[in-house]
């Protein structure tokens, strides 16, 4: 009997102990329809996106008070931050502009401008909100000194939960693109 009531506890204490399951989200632009970009070697090139130190780790953003910040356990980007948001805006500024934009240094040297971004907040908030702050440069292929704009958005969770604020941030982030494509001369 003494075997089985220990055994019974162990396996209590096993399944208590148990680590909830981990989520990893995917930051993808939903090209769900399909965008016919105009052939040819790429004009416009994003040349990097960096991200502040407190998103280079896995877990999602939450800001728990003024000036703190908590990063999720169990709910992770599936990818470095910088390099899904690197994928996201690249195709998400390529379908705004209807050409290809191109991500090899090799081919840096051909693109008449180059975009680089820093995202300084990318986290959710505990009023429910969901944050985008980036600086973005653009630079021609001139020499000429770099174009700087800041990008600041806010917008309240659509639904509860990480799932909630991974659909909210990957708006802020299409909206990021659309004023980066903005802020790019038209292709002639």
């Amino acid at each position: 009997m003494r075997v089985v009531l220990a055994l019974s506890l162990m396996c209590m204490m096993a399944c208590a102990g148990a680590p909830s399951p981990k989520t990893l989200y995917l930051l993808r632009y939903d090209a769900s329809s399909p965008t016919k970009l105009t052939p040819g070697w790429p004009r416009v090139g994003l040349r990097g996106v960096a991200v502040a130190a407190y998103l280079d780790q896995p877990g999602l953003v939450v800001e728990t008070a003024a000036s703190e910040v908590r990063p999720a356990q169990n709910h992770l980007w599936a990818e470095p931050l910088d390099k899904g948001l690197a994928i996201f805006l690249r195709t998400a500024i390529a379908s705004t502009l209807g050409e290809e934009v191109g991500m090899a240094a090799r081919s840096a040297g051909d693109w008449e401008q180059s975009v680089s971004v820093f995202v300084e907040q990318f986290h959710g908030t505990m009023a429910g909100n969901a944050v985008l702050v980036a600086t973005f440069w653009i630079a021609p292929a001139s020499g000429a000194a770099p174009s700087e704009y800041r990008f600041a958005q806010s917008l309240p969770l659509e639904s509860e939960g990480y799932a909630g604020l991974v659909q909210v941030e990957r708006i802020l982030a299409e909206r990021l693109a659309a004023a980066i494509a903005a802020t790019l001369p038209s292709g002639g």
